[in-house]
C-alpha cells in the first residue's frame, strides 16, 4: 500500500444534496475508504451510528440547522467518533457551535474533493487529542471522588471508634488487604455500613 495513502475507513456521510453526495463518495471510494450508508439529513444520527459503527462520520451541508448539530452532539456523547464538516457557511457563530457540538474538523466554502484527504487526517488527529483529554478528566474526576470517600470513611472511623487520622487510615488499609479489596470499596462499604445503622436507628 501507498505510504501516503491513509488508512482505510468506514465512513457514514450525511450530505442533503445527492449529486454532491455521489461525487464525495466517488472520492472517498478512490481513497480506498467504504461508505456503510449515505443518509439525507442527521435526523436520528445518534442511532444510525450506533446502528452502523462507522469510524468516521462526514457531514456535508449548506446550512446545517440546530437539530444537525444537536444529533452530532449526541453521537459526540453516546460514541465518540471523528466527525468532519464541510459547510457553505464561512459564519463565525456556527463553526464555534459545530465546534461545542463535537466536530472535529470544520471546512468552510464549496467542498473540495481535492482536501478531503487532509482534512480527514486532522480530523482524526484532533479527535484522538480530545478522546484522550476527555479519558484524563474522566480519570481526574474518578481519583478526586474516590478520595473524598475515603475521607469520608476515614472520618467516620475517627468519631466512632475514636482513632486519630493516621490510625483511621490504617484500618482502612488493612481491611483491604485482609478482604483483597480496594480501598475505595472497602470505604464505601464503611459508609454503606454506618448509612443501613442510621436507617435502622
Amino acid at each position: 500500500m501507498d505510504a501516503d495513502k491513509p488508512m482505510p475507513l468506514k465512513i457514514m456521510l450525511v450530505d442533503d444534496q445527492p449529486p454532491r453526495a455521489a461525487m464525495l463518495e466517488r472520492a472517498l471510494e478512490d481513497e480506498g475508504h467504504v461508505i456503510l450508508c449515505r443518509l439525507t439529513s442527521a435526523a436520528g444520527l445518534s442511532q444510525k451510528v450506533m446502528a452502523c459503527n462507522p469510524d468516521m462520520v462526514i457531514v456535508d451541508m449548506n446550512a446545517p440547522d440546530r437539530d444537525t448539530l444537536e444529533s452530532m452532539a449526541l453521537v459526540q456523547r453516546d460514541m465518540p467518533r471523528p466527525i468532519v464538516m464541510f459547510c457553505g457557511q464561512d459564519d463565525e457563530d456556527l463553526i464555534v457551535a459545530a465546534l461545542r457540538a463535537g466536530v472535529s474538523a470544520y471546512v468552510a466554502g464549496e467542498t473540495d474533493l481535492s482536501r478531503v484527504r487532509g482534512v480527514m487526517r486532522v480530523a482524526t488527529a484532533r479527535f484522538r487529542e480530545y478522546q484522550a483529554l476527555r479519558e484524563e478528566l474522566e480519570k481526574t474526576r474518578e481519583a478526586l471522588e474516590e478520595r473524598k470517600l475515603i475521607e469520608r470513611a476515614k472520618g467516620l472511623l475517627m468519631q466512632r471508634r475514636r482513632l486519630n487520622e493516621q490510625d483511621a487510615y490504617a484500618m482502612l488499609r488493612r481491611q483491604a488487604m485482609n478482604t483483597g479489596q480496594p480501598l475505595i470499596q472497602v470505604a464505601r462499604s464503611v459508609l454503606d455500613y454506618a448509612d443501613l445503622l442510621k436507617a435502622q436507628g
